[in-house]
């Protein structure tokens, strides 16, 4: 019998006191088929997957479900991630993925969360307009990696640092991706 499914009455489940696991004890616990693992993983990146999934959507529903489709991807892939990824960079890559599929599939932006002011200053609203076109620019003119840097760089205000993390890159190749990208869009400002 395994240990750690063992459970007296009263006692709380291994997997209800595994909050304080790290995500390579939870990740080797999945792998070794205890899938109630995954709940802590779920429960530890949803909410994060869900906004970076929403900056690139601007859809909240449509964020909601490409989460659930990440956590789901993730689950059935588990076993391919690789000893010493880190799992937040890695889940973000799927989520990632699974905007950028959406968005060769869908090419809608939704205006959701966009209502009419009741008393704005005009300058306000003309930068308000300025960046919306430029983000309407990024996402025509640069790749889906390009579009996520900027994103996290200027929209999270994520450091080089993290930013590498979570895509899996080192810091010197998100720089080198940062400054081309810019410079794509260059052009058109």
């Amino acid at each position: 019998m395994n240990p750690l499914k063992t459970k007296v009455k009263g006692e709380l489940s291994p997997f209800r006191s595994c909050t304080d696991c790290t995500d390579s004890e939870l990740v080797n616990r999945v792998r070794l088929g205890e899938t109630e693992a995954f709940d802590v993983i779920d429960h530890r990146y949803r909410e994060t997957l869900y906004y970076f999934l929403l900056r690139f959507t601007f859809n909240s529903e449509l964020a909601e479900e490409l989460t659930q489709r990440t956590l789901i991807r993730a689950f059935e892939m588990i076993g391919q991630l690789q000893s010493g990824e880190k799992l937040a960079g890695w889940l973000h890559r799927i989520a990632f993925r699974m905007a950028a599929a959406e968005n060769r599939y869908k090419k809608t932006v939704s205006l959701e969360g966009i209502g009419e002011p009741v008393i704005q200053q005009e300058n306000h609203l003309e930068i308000e307009e300025e960046k919306q076109n430029l983000w309407n620019l990024a996402k025509q003119h640069l790749s889906p990696e390009e579009l996520t840097i900027m994103t996290l760089r200027y929209q999270e205000d994520l450091p080089l640092t993290q930013i590498a993390e979570k895509i899996g890159k080192n810091e010197g190749a998100v720089r080198v991706q940062l400054h081309r990208a810019r410079k794509k869009l260059q052009p058109f400002l």
